[in-house]
């Protein structure tokens, strides 16, 4: 099982993904169809730290990053032990950059910053137990103040659409 989340930025002038890349995280083009539900105007792409978004989104279950139960994780996913070796070292070198900052707080702030520019910024989280690009259905949609999702550090619901109000 793997999460990943990704991340739709609207009225955003310039390079929507850089703000994720300065903290340390990889942004590639959204790669599920079921993405397509975010606005239609909107940057897709996902946000991942050594191939997934585990690191840093944890849903209602807030835990440290253990790089041994991401190797199961990965193992369960039929990974090879070389692609699993890739990803932790990815993940491990992303935490050495920044060592000041979790990845928690540094996906939070990028989020802020683009809505603080005026960007319209919607959240999608999906855990999945097999490939990225399976289509999933989306449970709702709601709004979160900027203000509480800070304040809550990173949280928004899994399979809910989830656009930040500044």
């Amino acid at each position: 099982m793997c999460v990943i989340v990704t991340v739709g930025v609207a009225g955003f002038r310039g390079d929507a993904t850089a703000p994720f890349r300065a903290a340390g995280f990889i942004t590639n083009p959204a790669v599920n169809a079921t993405s397509a539900a975010m606005p239609y105007n909107a940057i897709r792409f996902d946000v991942t730290v050594g191939g997934c978004s585990c690191d840093f989104y944890r849903g209602d279950t807030p835990e440290k990053s253990d790089p041994e139960a991401a190797r199961r994780r990965y193992a369960r996913k039929g990974w090879t032990q070389a692609k699993i070796d890739r990803a932790i070292e990815s993940s491990r070198s992303a935490h050495a950059a920044t060592p000041r900052k979790n990845l928690d707080g540094r996906f939070t702030e990028a989020i802020e910053l683009l809505a603080k520019q005026g960007a319209r910024v919607t959240l999608l989280a999906h855990m999945f137990s097999d490939n990225f690009d399976e289509p999933f259905e989306i449970a709702g949609t709601t709004e979160l103040p900027l203000g509480f999702y800070v304040k809550t550090g990173n949280y928004f619901p899994e399979d809910t659409l989830v656009t930040i109000v500044a």
